[in-house]
């Protein structure tokens, strides 16, 4: 019967516990949309650099740039109407720390 009893308390601590998380986890997506709502756009105007920039940077060969395009290391932000393809700078620097292991 001691058992019992133990058991039907902790269910109820269990219960206001959750609860009470439920209410911390809403204030906190709240707060999290208030913040991301007041701070402005990220890509208003990022830092592009043409393919030469990147093969020179990364040190890779055109071949080797578009393998890893199609295997997502690295994406095109943007064409140009000629077909030149523009990459963000911080996409570069994240695919070169990632080829140097580190």
């Amino acid at each position: 019967m001691r058992k019992q009893c133990f058991n039907n308390a902790g269910r109820k601590t269990d219960a206001h516990l959750l609860r009470t998380l439920h209410l911390l986890f809403n204030e906190i997506q709240k707060l999290k949309k208030a913040v991301l709502d007041s701070l402005p756009p990220e890509d208003i105007d990022p830092e592009l650099r043409d393919t030469d920039f990147v093969k020179d940077t990364v040190g890779v060969s055109d071949r080797t740039l578009l393998r890893y395009q199609n295997l997502g290391l690295i994406q095109v932000h943007r064409r140009d109407k000629g077909g030149k393809k523009y990459f963000k700078l911080d996409d570069v620097l994240r695919l070169k720390r990632y080829l140097n292991g580190g």
